[in-house]
C-alpha cells in the first residue's frame, strides 16, 4: 500500500500562481535516461500542466568521492505558502498530556521520504522537458521545492501515525490516543490498556508502506 492511501486528502493544493509558465532549462538526454531508469521521471500524461520545475544538478563531495545530485526548483514562487509553520505561544502546555499519560510510546521513521512516490494526480504540478522536447513529470517529490523535505516528512509520518487531521478516518487514531509528530518522530500517549494495540497498528501502517520504524517504548504510571 502506498503511504498516500493512508491520507484522507491530497497534501498538495492546486497551483495558485495562475497560468503555468514553462522555463527554458531542459534535462540533458543522457541525464533523462538515467532518471527514467531510476524511476524519478516518466512521460507526462495528457492532463493539463499545472506547474513547471527548473531542473539542474550540483556536484557534492562525499567520503566515497564526488557525487552529482539532481535538484528541481519551482518555476513560479507563490506568495501564499500553505506549508508555513505556525508555532502557538502555548506550545509547551500542548505537550503536557503525553508527559502525564499512563503510558507513552516513541517511534521513529527510519526510511527516507524519497522512498515514497508522489500521488499520480499531483504529478502534473512537477513537469519539465528533455532536450529533445519530450514532456516529463516527476514521480517523487523533488529537492528544492518550496514545500521543504521536513514538511513532506511530517505529512508522511502523520499519516502513518494516524493523526486525525491528516489520515483517512479508516486509519485515524482512536479518540483517546494522543499523537504528536515532529519530522520523523511519533510520540503517542494513551491509557495502558490501549498502548499495545495502537502501537502495533502504527507499526503495521509503516510496514504496509515499506517504511522502517525504530522503537523506544516506555510505559508506566505517572505521578
Amino acid at each position: 500500500m502506498q503511504v498516500w492511501g493512508l491520507v484522507g486528502r491530497s497534501p498538495f493544493p492546486p497551483s495558485s500562481s495562475g497560468k503555468a509558465r514553462e522555463g527554458s532549462r531542459r534535462i540533458p538526454t543522457a541525464d533523462a535516461h538515467l532518471l527514467r531508469t531510476a524511476g524519478i521521471i516518466e512521460d507526462a500524461l495528457s492532463t493539463i500542466t499545472g506547474g513547471w520545475i527548473i531542473p539542474f544538478s550540483v556536484v557534492v563531495e562525499k567520503t566515497t568521492g564526488l557525487r552529482r545530485r539532481w535538484i528541481a526548483w519551482p518555476r513560479d514562487k507563490n506568495r501564499d505558502d500553505p506549508y508555513e509553520v505556525h508555532a502557538p505561544l502555548l506550545h509547551i502546555s500542548h505537550y503536557l498530556p503525553p508527559v502525564m499519560a499512563e503510558a507513552a510510546s516513541c517511534l521513529n521513521l527510519k526510511a527516507s521520504f524519497f522512498h515514497f512516490s508522489l500521488p499520480r494526480e499531483t504529478r502534473h504540478l512537477f513537469r519539465c522537458r528533455v532536450e529533445d522536447g519530450t514532456l516529463v513529470e516527476l514521480t517523487r517529490h523533488p529537492m528544492g521545492y518550496k514545500a521543504s523535505p521536513e514538511i513532506l516528512q511530517i505529512i508522511i509520518t502523520s499519516a502513518i501515525a494516524g493523526v486525525t487531521t491528516v489520515a483517512h478516518f479508516l486509519w485515524a487514531a482512536p479518540p483517546l490516543v494522543r499523537d504528536d509528530v515532529w519530522i520523523d518522530d511519533i510520540r503517542s500517549a494513551w491509557s495502558r490498556s490501549d498502548a499495545t494495540l495502537w502501537e502495533a497498528q502504527v507499526l503495521r501502517n509503516a510496514d504496509s508502506c515499506h517504511a522502517s520504524m525504530g522503537e523506544d517504548r516506555e510505559s508506566g504510571a505517572m505521578q
